[in-house]
């Protein structure tokens, strides 16, 4: 059996509503379809790689409540284990407020982190007996920044590549980012990365430049845009996959993952990106986080009906 991913991140819940437009300040909207769905970058994330086809531990933390019952239940649901997902008394569950806007499937999110942010550099310490069963470390910036380092620290002094989804946006400096082989960014959050005003791939690409001096190899998520890679001197274009958009909530955390799983497989940096941006691109044509995460017979069947050239930049 080949060896799996550890991820190390958030775990939330998500409560969303399809709504005719995105509300203005001040605006009260009419919507519907209400529904609790399990989130968090880094539960969406390890449900990902799980239905891609590899084998996923997720570390977490969760308040000592009803919502932390309901998240754990889902991941055994999904067939991730929620052996590693602490409990955290006096600490509320993290929770995500969603708007999805109908036609567009464009959303607006609110997060109050609760039980995430009480994670400590302590809580790594049950992933002592996973390294030797992993290829590959996971993280995001939902989590103290401290336990990100040194989580990453562990996991690539025990061999693992280690890869960072760069969001939500915050300001990191070099100590961070040179204990990760991979970071992928967004637009805003590689804006919050290195200062720079990002208007499109070219930009993307230069500011990305400024993060592999530290080592990394980068790619950008760019929605609608594709995704860009630069690596080893190269920058190159992915543009995106072609599908209709119901929600883009966790296409991001799929595209990811998606790039994750790729990469413990032993694929090429642009074969990896190729099929993170098919991932990402399948994700958004269901709503919800965890349940548009793909299964990797969705994805294969995007990259083989589409196939998108890149080129290089």
């Amino acid at each position: 059996m080949s060896k799996g991913i550890l991820v190390v991140g958030s775990i939330n819940l998500d409560m969303v509503v399809i709504s005719p437009r995105i509300p203005g300040p001040g605006e009260n909207v009419h919507a519907h379809g209400f529904r609790m769905v399990a989130g968090g970058k880094g539960a969406n994330q390890a449900v990902a790689c799980h239905r891609l086809g590899t084998a996923t531990s997720l570390l977490a933390s969760t308040g000592d409540d009803y919502f932390g019952d309901f998240l754990s239940g889902k991941l055994e649901e999904y067939g991730v284990s929620a052996s590693l997902v602490s409990r955290k008394p006096g600490s509320a569950t993290g929770v995500a407020l969603i708007v999805v806007e109908e036609d567009t499937g464009t959303n607006t999110i609110v997060v109050d982190p609760g039980a995430n942010m009480a994670m400590t550099v302590a809580d790594l310490d049950p992933l002592d007996g996973c390294y030797d069963v992993a290829c590959a470390a996971l993280f995001q910036l939902e989590i103290p920044l401290e336990v990100v380092r040194e989580g990453a620290r562990r996991a690539r002094g025990r061999g693992l590549v280690t890869l960072l989804d760069a969001g939500p946006p915050r300001q990191v400096n070099a100590s961070l980012i040179e204990h990760f082989d991979v970071v992928s960014p967004n637009e805003k959050e590689l804006e919050a990365l290195t200062g720079k005003v990002i208007d499109g791939v070219e930009s993307a690409a230069a500011a990305a430049r400024d993060i592999t001096r530290a080592g990394a190899t980068v790619v950008v998520k760019m929605g609608g845009s594709g995704a860009v890679l630069v690596d080893g001197g190269e920058a190159w274009h992915f543009p995106p996959y072609q599908v209709k958009a119901v929600d883009t909530t966790g296409a991001g955390d799929a595209f990811t993952a998606g790039l994750a799983v790729a990469l413990a497989e032993g694929a090429h940096p642009g074969d990896a990106v190729d099929f993170a941006n098919a991932a990402g691109a399948a994700a958004v044509t269901v709503v919800g986080a965890q349940p548009s995460m793909p299964d990797r017979a969705t994805v294969e069947g995007l990259r083989h009906a589409q196939a998108p050239s890149r080129r290089r930049i």
